[in-house]
């Protein structure tokens, strides 16, 4: 069984693909790879799944007994702030132990290089290489020094947003679902510390996600956070996902606010306090952010799905807002990498700068640039579903999808099939998950709903 990186790392059942013994390959793998380009210092942790402090412990003493500088993770950690840490420390690289929001019975490692973004597909080719050889670094003597990477991450924070604005509103009142994991402590803290009354759920460590099968903070696993923002009358609720690189937005109605609609306000608020640079959406995100970084004449980048992509146009150009729909985002001049603890402090600055909860907000974006509807489906990935979707969309361009004639192909990451002025649909295979996503985008919702009854009953179809 081969070990193949993702959009996002490697990951794996437990006890199935992702054993103790593997992870150790991938950590030597890893460690070979780093000294191949001389770098011999490493920052390691991981978040609150079961056995990632103990793997991350043992990666930090094999890495230190391969001669490496070891910083490691005082205690369970977000994927951004190991992201920080890397850069600001000038680090060789990241090894984090984490499955990001894959169910609890998944865990996995995310590498990053040493500028703290994901790792291109070049560089986990390589390590993919290195495992297949069983490569491990020549005994050595270097050290590990465990760390508590958040304090300096919460401070560099203060370069990203206006604590000026949360002055404005002396009643913030906000709801954060921190899914049981590495963001607790962390984006509650700095809500506090800018003035904001605070109310936690599922802020204590838990493998299995306080019961949640599928713990991504979407509008499905946000439904406790919306009952709690609309019966406690709070500002907002927001969310992140177990390592806290994702994140999730209830407006004051306890309405789920999807990134797709959400990366669209927010690029249009930070081009309204002067930012500067080009915005950057994966193929699957919305076009309402292209409307407004239209009307605002902001360059616009499009890229294939998974913060690597996105996260490398940081590092090449000059980027206000890079964002994707499965609730990555970052800022110019931050982490190349997801990071939820800042997508929420943003929301939560959207709010109390404009004095309006986010519906209002959204009401008047909508009544300028228009609604576009953005759903999401994903279909397990049957040996059948597989080979009809490899055979009917990857390797011919379909004619028609749903019913309905295709007017353009775009395979810039799976197959986009474009029906009509706004409305398209896309399908890839996951990265992470044997699952086939299916993104939807139109002006009506009635025809979404459509489109992915068909599509549904397409792909059980299809021969």
């Amino acid at each position: 069984m081969s070990i193949r990186f993702g959009t996002s790392g490697w990951r794996g059942i437990i006890a199935r693909e992702f054993t103790w013994d593997r992870a150790m390959t991938v950590v030597d793998a890893v460690a070979v790879f780093l000294l191949e380009s001389g770098r011999k210092s490493i920052a390691v942790g991981g978040d609150c799944r079961f056995l990632s402090p103990e793997l991350s412990e043992a990666a930090a003493e094999r890495l230190a007994s391969g001669g490496f500088q070891v910083h490691l993770s005082r205690s369970p950690v977000p994927t951004p702030v190991l992201s920080h840490a890397c850069r600001s420390r000038e680090l060789g690289g990241v090894i984090n132990f984490t499955a990001s929001h894959n169910p609890p019975v998944y865990n996995g490692i995310k590498f990053s290089p040493h500028h703290g973004g994901p790792a291109d597909s070049a560089a986990t080719g390589r390590i993919e290489e290195l495992i297949l050889a069983g490569a491990k670094p020549s005994p050595g003597k270097g050290q590990v020094k465990s760390t508590d990477f958040a304090p300096p991450y919460l401070s560099d924070l203060n370069g990203f947003i206006r604590a000026e604005a949360f002055r404005k509103h002396d009643s913030l009142r906000v709801v954060y679902d921190a899914f049981s994991g590495t963001g607790s402590g962390i984006l509650d803290r700095k809500l506090v510390e800018l003035g904001a009354a605070v109310r936690v759920l599922n802020g204590a460590r838990d493998p299995l996600f306080a019961g949640k099968n599928h713990p991504e903070p979407n509008q499905e696993g946000l439904s406790e956070l919306s009952d709690q923002v609309s019966h406690s009358g709070a500002s907002l609720g927001v969310a992140t996902d177990g390592d806290a690189d994702r994140f999730g937005i209830v407006d004051e109605k306890g309405c789920f606010v999807s990134p797709h609609d959400f990366l669209a306000l927010l690029l249009d608020y930070l081009a309204e306090t002067g930012l500067q640079g080009k915005a950057v959406r994966s193929v699957t995100t919305g076009s309402l952010l292209d409307r407004v970084a239209a009307s605002r004449g902001i360059p616009l980048h499009v890229t294939p799905v998974g913060f690597k992509y996105l996260g490398g146009v940081m590092l090449e150009e000059d980027v206000m807002l890079a964002g994707e729909e499965s609730g990555g985002m970052s800022v110019g001049g931050h982490v190349p990498e997801k990071d939820g603890i800042l997508a929420c402090l943003l929301a939560a600055e959207l709010v109390s700068a404009r004095g309006e909860g986010l519906s209002s907000q959204l009401e008047r974006l909508w009544s300028v640039h228009g609604r576009l509807h953005n759903i999401r489906l994903d279909v397990p990935l049957s040996a059948q579903t597989r080979d009809n979707i490899q055979e009917n969309w990857f390797r011919k361009d379909p004619r028609e999808a749903a019913g309905r004639p295709v007017i353009e192909v775009d395979r810039t990451d799976g197959v986009k099939l474009v029906l009509g002025p706004d409305t398209w649909v896309l399908v890839r295979l996951s990265g992470t998950e044997p699952l086939a996503r299916v993104y939807i985008q139109s002006s009506s919702m009635a025809l979404c709903d459509d489109l992915k009854e068909a599509l549904t009953r397409d792909f059980g179809e299809r021969k």
